[in-house]
C-alpha cells in the first residue's frame, strides 16, 4: 500500500547516517601538483537538546505541546505540535495535521518503525531538503477506504507499482450504508445502500482529481462522478450525484487526496468487499493492474456487491501512525511501541514492576514529527512512566516524553 513504499522510497534513507569519511589526495611526482578533498562537514540541526515534557494525566482529557517554545500550551488553540489524550488508562497521541488540526504536521515513523538509539544520531529532520513532504504522514480517517494496517493511508490504490510514481486504483469495491443498525446489502429510499469503486485517481496528469463509480443497491443503476478533492474536502451526496466544498447539507462520503471520511452524523460506515487486485495473501497481482480493461472487467464486482455476505459495517475514527495496533501475545506483555502494558503480575515482575495491569515506557521506541507551520521538527519517545503508588496499578501515573528540537531556521 501507499504507506509501504513511502516507507521503502523514503524512511529507510532517513534512518541512515550520512558517515562520511575525510579524504586526502597525494600529488602526481612528475607534474608536481596536489590534490586535496577538503573534509566534510555535517552541522547538527538540532539545536535543542533535552527537553521533558511532563503529564500528569486525567482520565479523558488532552494535553498540548509546542516545540517551539517546548511548553505545553491549551490544545484549543491552533500553536500546538503534538496532542497527549489520555483515555481511562492508555492513551494516543496525534500530530497537529490532517483531520486532527488544521497545521502543516506530522510524523515519519511509529514508534515501532523509529528507534530512539538511531534517531538520536541524526543531524537534519529534512535530510538537507531532499526528504519530501508526502514522507510526513498526517493524521487521517480509519475506515475501510484507509488502511489502518498499513498506517492509516487509503486502500483504493497501489502507489509507483511500474516506477513512475503514479497511483494505480485497485478497484476494490466498497458498500457504504447510512443506517448502520441493518446489515442488509439493499437499503430503502429514505437509507439508502451504495456500492462504490475508485477507478481513477487522475485528471490528465493532475493527481487527487478522482473517478468513482457507484450504484445504489435498491436499484442497481451504475453511475459515474468526478471528484476534484485537490483544494481541501469535498462532499459528495451520492442520492443526488453533487458534490460540495461545504460540509453543511447532505453527504455521505468526502474526499481530501489520500483522505476519505464518511458523514457519522447519518450513520455512513463502509464494508470492502472484494478485495481488488491482490491474492489470498493479501499480494499485489501485478498483470491484474497492467490490464487496460480493468474498468470494464471489474464491473461485475460492482455489480454483485449486493450479495456480499459476512461482512462488518466499519468505524469513521481518527488515526495516526503514532498510535500502531500493538503486538505480542497475551498473557506475555504487549508492547504499543512507546510503552508496554503488562497483563500478569508475572509478566510485570520479569521488568521490575510490581503489579499487574500496570504500563512500563519503552524509552526506545520513537518519532519524528514536524510541527504546525511545517517549518521546525523534534524527535521524541517516551522516557518514563511512573505510578503515585507502584504497587496500585489504579494510582495516578506521571509521563515524561523527552524531546531533541530543530528549530526554525
Amino acid at each position: 500500500m501507499l504507506n509501504t513504499n513511502l516507507t521503502r522510497l523514503f524512511a529507510v534513507s532517513t534512518l541512515g547516517l550520512l558517515l562520511t569519511a575525510c579524504g586526502g589526495g597525494g600529488g602526481d611526482s612528475s607534474t608536481g601538483g596536489s590534490t586535496t578533498t577538503p573534509p566534510v562537514t555535517n552541522t547538527d540541526l538540532f539545536t535543542i537538546k533535552n527537553k521533558e515534557w511532563v503529564i500528569q494525566p486525567a482520565s479523558n482529557s488532552s494535553y498540548c505541546y509546542d516545540i517551539d517554545t517546548q511548553a505545553q500550551i491549551t490544545c484549543e488553540g491552533t500553536d500546538w505540535d503534538l496532542k497527549f489524550a489520555m483515555g481511562t488508562r492508555t492513551p494516543m497521541l496525534f500530530t497537529n495535521s490532517g483531520v486532527s488540526g488544521s497545521g502543516q504536521g506530522g510524523a515519519l515513523y511509529s514508534p515501532f518503525d523509529g528507534q530512539w538509539d538511531t534517531l538520536s544520531k541524526e543531524l537534519d529532520a529534512t535530510q538537507k531538503g531532499s526528504l519530501p513532504s508526502a514522507a510526513w504522514l498526517v493524521d487521517s480517517y480509519s475506515n475501510a477506504f484507509m488502511d489502518t494496517t498499513n498506517g492509516g493511508f487509503n486502500s483504493f490504490f497501489e502507489y509507483d507499482l511500474f516506477g513512475d510514481h503514479r497511483m494505480s486504483p485497485n478497484f476494490k469495491t466498497y458498500l457504504l450504508t447510512t443506517d448502520k443498525s441493518k446489515t442488509d446489502t439493499i437499503g430503502t429510499v429514505e437509507k439508502p445502500v451504495f456500492a462504490m469503486q475508485i477507478v481513477d485517481y487522475y485528471k490528465g496528469t493532475a493527481s487527487g482529481n478522482i473517478t468513482l463509480r457507484y450504484l445504489n443497491t435498491l436499484d442497481n443503476n451504475v453511475k459515474t462522478l468526478s471528484v476534484d478533492a485537490t483544494q481541501g474536502w469535498t462532499y459528495v451526496n451520492l442520492i443526488t450525484g453533487q458534490v460540495s466544498n461545504n460540509s453543511i447539507g447532505t453527504w455521505q462520503i468526502a474526499f481530501n487526496r489520500y483522505n476519505v471520511q464518511l458523514n457519522s452524523d447519518i450513520g455512513a460506515t463502509v464494508a470492502s468487499q472484494p478485495v481488488g487486485f491482490y491474492d489470498v495473501n493479501g499480494k499485489v497481482i501485478l498483470e491484474k493492474f497492467k490490464d487496460t480493461n480493468a474498468v470494464t472487467a471489474t464491473l461485475t464486482d460492482l455489480q454483485n456487491a449486493v450479495s456480499a455476505k459476512g461482512f462488518k459495517w466499519g468505524s469513521n475514527t481518527v488515526t495516526s501512525v503514532l498510535n500502531p495496533s500493538f503486538q505480542g501475545t497475551y498473557p506475555s506483555k504487549l508492547s504499543y511501541g512507546w510503552y508496554y502494558y503488562y497483563p500478569t503480575l508475572a509478566s510485570a515482575q520479569a521488568d521490575g514492576l510490581q503489579a499487574q495491569h500496570v504500563l512500563g515506557a519503552n524509552p526506545n521506541g520513537a518519532s519524528m514529527i514536524r510541527g504546525n507551520k511545517g517549518n521546525s521538527y523534534a524527535r521524541m519517545h517516551l522516557k518514563s512512566i511512573a505510578y503515585a503508588d507502584p504497587t496500585n496499578n489504579a494510582s495516578a501515573t506521571t509521563w515524561t516524553f523527552e524531546f531533541d528540537i530543530q528549530p526554525t531556521k
